[in-house]
């Protein structure tokens, strides 16, 4: 598209004007969580599409997943790692608490917490009672640390693996990113690339696979094949200046009925740098 601009900008005076071919423009990414990169106007940058239902709706997830889940992440990627009592509380108190903060009552779980819990921090606070506007909130529920929240040591955080966008407790498998194969399945990073790796070239072989990994029956139901509809898009620009390094973020609605076909949910005009985007690269750390 750059391209066929330019050559427009250097058409003779008075030549008629020549829509740019069709060619010329550049496919939009995958919405594969991955990160794409190119070229443009000299500059280096870096795009990538995140299908919102391929991650774990926060809003919706029920109690049998989300210990699924927060059992994985505490377990480190080794489904085989025992839970003892503690560990065990732990979960418990994790998925209780969520539980707890979402729904609109505030009659408290066993394990979970109610506004009488929080009004006793500093600084004091209520309990939401109501659906999660950021996956960010979490950090403010019981027993969410910030160990669990932003991973590391090979393992995704709470914030790689839940959105506030889906609005179906179904995961979308074909566009699911490595960090949900790693909390739905107990696996490590290595055996989640391959599984994503397997999911491109055979397809009808991963979806067998994860099924006899998942196990149970109604776990598996809620992982489904279909087209995206909430997306996040994100692009990363480096100028090879400091000063000028950005990156911005939107998510965006693609069944939203409008002549663009699509509508902006919310957009982050100056979204977070983490990392860089080398001259080159494939990836971008973060």
């Amino acid at each position: 598209m750059y391209d066929a601009d330019r050559q427009h900008e250097r058409a003779a005076p008075g030549a008629p004007a020549q829509p740019p071919d069709d060619d010329d423009e550049d496919e939009p990414p995958p919405a594969d969580g991955q990160w794409h990169d190119g070229e443009f106007a000299g500059g280096h940058y870096t795009v990538r599409m995140t299908d919102q239902a391929s991650l774990i709706s926060l809003n919706k997830v029920d109690d049998a997943l989300l210990t699924r889940v927060i059992t994985n992440l505490m377990r480190g990627g080794n489904a085989t790692t025992g839970m003892d009592r503690r560990k065990s509380n732990e979960v418990s108190t994790v998925v209780d608490s969520i539980l707890d903060w979402r729904d609109t009552d505030n009659l408290k779980r066993a394990h979970g917490a109610e506004s009488e819990y929080y009004l006793k921090r500093r600084p004091p606070y209520r309990a939401k009672n109501g659906f999660f506007d950021s996956p960010e909130e979490l950090l403010r529920v019981r027993g969410v640390t910030p160990a669990l929240y932003y991973g590391g040591d090979g393992m995704p955080g709470l914030r790689d693996v839940f959105s506030v966008y889906s609005r179906s407790p179904n995961i979308h498998l074909r566009s699911a990113p490595p960090a949900v194969l790693q909390a739905l399945l107990g696996v490590d990073a290595d055996t989640a690339a391959d599984l994503v790796a397997q999911r491109d070239t055979d397809s009808n072989g991963f979806f067998q696979q994860v099924a006899a990994q998942v196990g149970d029956p109604h776990l598996a139901q809620l992982m489904v094949e279909e087209e995206p509809r909430t997306v996040l898009l994100e692009g990363r620009a480096d100028t090879q200046a400091q000063r000028n390094q950005s990156s911005v973020a939107a998510v965006v609605d693609l069944t939203a009925e409008s002549a663009e076909g699509a509508r902006v949910l919310r957009w982050l005009d100056r979204a977070p740098w983490i990392g860089t985007v080398a001259p080159g690269s494939t990836a971008v750390q973060g």
